[in-house]
C-alpha cells in the first residue's frame, strides 16, 4: 500500500511536464499530440508542407532467373561499387556468392546508409533497395566506379525528400512526417502537403482531466494505506501495535494531506481534495474541471515534481517502501534475522533435549539390564541353595507354604 501511494504521488509530479496538456489542430491532415517534456500552452501556426518524409529507393533494373547462381557483377571482377549520397562503397563479392542472394548478404552488411532485398515477380528477382533516412538520397549500383553510366539500378518514385514546412512563418524540416523537437514537446503528424495559402493553427491548452484522474488515483492509494495502517491499532490491533515504523508513515500521510505551498494554489483542499472524520480522503472533481488555463498552471506548480512540491514527497513514501532498501523491508529483514535466531536456539535445544533423552534412555536401558543379570543371579542363587537343601537334608528347607 506504501508504494502504491508512492507510484499515486510520482503521476502527479510527472503532469507538470506536459501530462496536463492538450494539442489540437484545425486540419485534419495534420495532426498534433503533446508527447514529451516541455510542453507550454500556446498557439502556433504550421504551414507550406511543400513536401513530406519520404524514403529513397532503387531497383535492379533487369531481374534474374535464378537469385542463387545468376552472377549480377561482372565475372572477371566479382565487384560492384554502390553509391548512397556518398562516393562509392566497394562491394567485392567472390565466384560463389556473385548472385542476388549474396549481393543483398553484403550490401547489408556493409552499413552504407541503404538496406537491401529481393522481390520475387513474375518477371524475375530483383534486388531493391530503401535509404535508411528519408531524404534525397542517390542511390547507384555501379559496375565501374568512374562511370556513373555502369549504373544496373533504376531510382523509384516519389524521390526520397525530408518533410518541408514552415512553423510561424519560419522555414523547418524533419527527417520524419512524426515531427518532434521543432514545438517543444508536441508531435506533429504531417498527412499531405498543402497548398501556400492552407495552414493549421495548432493550440496548446490546458487540459484539467489527467489532474482530476491522478487525484482520485491518489486518494484511493492513500485510503488503503489508511485503512490497513488502522487495523494496527485498538484493541484488535495486529501483530505491529506500537511499531515506531507504523507511526513514521502515519505522520508522513498527515504531512502529505496537509501539505502547504505557495502561489495560486497552496493545498490539496484547492484543487477539491477533503478527509472526513475517518481520515478518508475524497476529491471533489468538479473543482479542478472548472478551473481556467492559469489556475491549471498554478495547480501544476502546487503538485510539483520529484524535487519540489507535494510529489516530492513521493520519495520519502519510496524510503519505506522500497524492496531492496526501504525501511520496511530493513525492518522485515531484522525481524527476519531475529525469528531465524530464534529458530536456530530452538533447533539447538531441540538437540540438547534429544541428547539428554538418548543419555537418559541409555541410562534406563542399562539398569534394566543390570535388574535383569541381578534377577538372574537371585534365581541362580535360589536353585543353588535348595540343590543344597536337597544334598544336605534330602529335601528343601522351604516347603510351598513358607513353613519347615
Amino acid at each position: 500500500a506504501v508504494s502504491k501511494l508512492a507510484q499515486a504521488i510520482t503521476t502527479l509530479g510527472n503532469l507538470s511536464s506536459g501530462g496536463a496538456l492538450t494539442a489540437t489542430s484545425s486540419d485534419v491532415n495534420i495532426g498534433a499530440t503533446v508527447s514529451g517534456t516541455g510542453a507550454t500552452a500556446g498557439t502556433y501556426t504550421i504551414s507550406d508542407v511543400t513536401s513530406l518524409a519520404w524514403l529513397s529507393t532503387a531497383t535492379l533494373t533487369t531481374g534474374v532467373d535464378d537469385p542463387t547462381a545468376t552472377a549480377v557483377a561482372p565475372t572477371d571482377t566479382n565487384t560492384l561499387y554502390l553509391v548512397a549520397g556518398e562516393s562509392p562503397i566497394t562491394i567485392a563479392l567472390t565466384s560463389a556468392t556473385n548472385n542476388l542472394d549474396g549481393l543483398e548478404a553484403a550490401i547489408n552488411s556493409a552499413n552504407a546508409g541503404v538496406t537491401a532485398s529481393i522481390l520475387t515477380t513474375t518477371g524475375g528477382s530483383y534486388l531493391t533497395m530503401t535509404a535508411n533516412q528519408a531524404g534525397a538520397t542517390t542511390i547507384q549500383l555501379l559496375t565501374d566506379s568512374a562511370d556513373p553510366t555502369t549504373d544496373i539500378l533504376t531510382m523509384n518514385l516519389p524521390p526520397g525528400s525530408l518533410a518541408q514546412f514552415e512553423v510561424n512563418g519560419l522555414p523547418a524540416t524533419s527527417t520524419s512526417n512524426q515531427v518532434t523537437g521543432v514545438i517543444p514537446g508536441v508531435t506533429l503528424s504531417l498527412g499531405s502537403a498543402t497548398t501556400s495559402s492552407d495552414s493549421a493553427t495548432i493550440t496548446v491548452a490546458a487540459n484539467p482531466q489527467p489532474i482530476t484522474d491522478a487525484l482520485q488515483s491518489m486518494a484511493s492509494a492513500y485510503n488503503a494505506l489508511h485503512t490497513q495502517i488502522g487495523t494496527e491499532f485498538g484493541s484488535s490491533a495486529g501483530p505491529l501495535n506500537g511499531n515506531s515504523v507504523i507511526l513514521s508513515v502515519q505522520n508522513l500521510m498527515q504531512q502529505f494531506a496537509f501539505y502547504q505551498g505557495t502561489g495560486g494554489v497552496q493545498s490539496l483542499m484547492d484543487l477539491g481534495v477533503s478527509i472526513d472524520d475517518t481520515g478518508t480522503m475524497s476529491v471533489d472533481t468538479t473543482v479542478v474541471s472548472a478551473m481556467s488555463s492559469g489556475q491549471v498552471s498554478s495547480a501544476l506548480s502546487f503538485l510539483g515534481n520529484s524535487t519540489t512540491g507535494l510529489a516530492s514527497l513521493a520519495s520519502s513514501f519510496t524510503a519505506y517502501s522500497d524492496t531492496t532498501s526501504g525501511i520496511l523491508q530493513q525492518q522485515i529483514t531484522q525481524d527476519q534475522a531475529s525469528a531465524q535466531t530464534l529458530q536456530n536456539q530452538i533447533d539447538a535445544m531441540n538437540v540438547r533435549i534429544a541428547d539428554a533423552q538418548k543419555t537418559e534412555t541409555a541410562k534406563v536401558e542399562a539398569a534394566d539390564s543390570l535388574l535383569a543379570q541381578l534377577q538372574s543371579q537371585q534365581s541362580m542363587l535360589t536353585a543353588t541353595i535348595q540343590g543344597l537343601n536337597y544334598t544336605l537334608y534330602g529335601a528343601s528347607l522351604t516347603s510351598p507354604t513358607g513353613t519347615s
